[in-house]
């Protein structure tokens, strides 16, 4: 299967069963502070009950001790992806999640992480349709094809998904580490990031 089939089947596996909560919740989150399941359920206009109900269904949800949200995806709890907005730091769980989530809430991020067999610094900036200011600038991403069904995202794919300063050191890293791992330039995963974004746009 070439890379551009493969992208597409990972496009189709992530889109959430429900994309207008997620990316309202993604809108709600980014503005930096937690929110209530009754709040996003007003957001949606839908019974609070329901919300609460999708949302214990995705078992990575984030709640802090009063059951407010905190974190799916875009999180305000410290993960190797530090994702800053305005000048407000929050984070994600993934690469593929830095690249994704600026074109989802419309904002220009800069994301700040490591790779995963070196340490070294990645960093870029995302825009809603471009990426820049790449450092390295042979960066790569590792992706995974996500489980069919599944509830819980981030382990089944998040995990998985890492920056790393070179096409190299990646392949270098997943022969020792994993298997049925795929290595993309991170403008490849930014164009998986655009496709991925309208499947959802266009359904919410």
């Amino acid at each position: 299967m070439n890379l551009t089939h493969r992208l597409a089947g990972v496009a189709e596996r992530l889109v959430p069963a429900n994309p207008e909560l997620f990316v309202a919740l993604l809108r709600e989150i980014a503005k930096g502070r937690s929110v209530s399941p009754a709040a996003l359920a007003a957001v949606l206009d839908r019974p609070v009950e329901e919300v609460a109900a999708t949302l214990e269904k995705n078992q990575g949800t984030e709640y802090d001790v009063s059951g407010n949200i905190v974190g799916y995806g875009l999180t305000l709890r410290e993960t190797p992806h530090a994702f800053t907005i305005d000048g407000q730091r929050r984070f994600v769980w993934c690469a593929l999640d830095a690249l994704l989530f600026p074109v989802l809430i419309g904002e220009t991020a800069r994301v700040s992480s490591r790779c995963a067999a070196s340490g070294a610094p990645v960093s870029l900036t995302v825009a809603p349709t471009e990426i820049r200011n790449v450092v390295p600038a042979d960066a790569v991403v590792s992706l995974v094809l996500p489980q069919a069904t599944t509830t819980d995202v981030r382990q089944s794919f998040c995990c998985h998904v890492h920056f790393f300063a070179s096409a190299i050191v990646a392949r270098e890293w997943v022969a020792k580490h994993q298997q049925g791992v795929e290595i993309v330039s991170v403008q490849e995963a930014f164009d998986l990031s655009q496709e991925l974004g309208r499947h959802m746009q266009q359904t919410t």
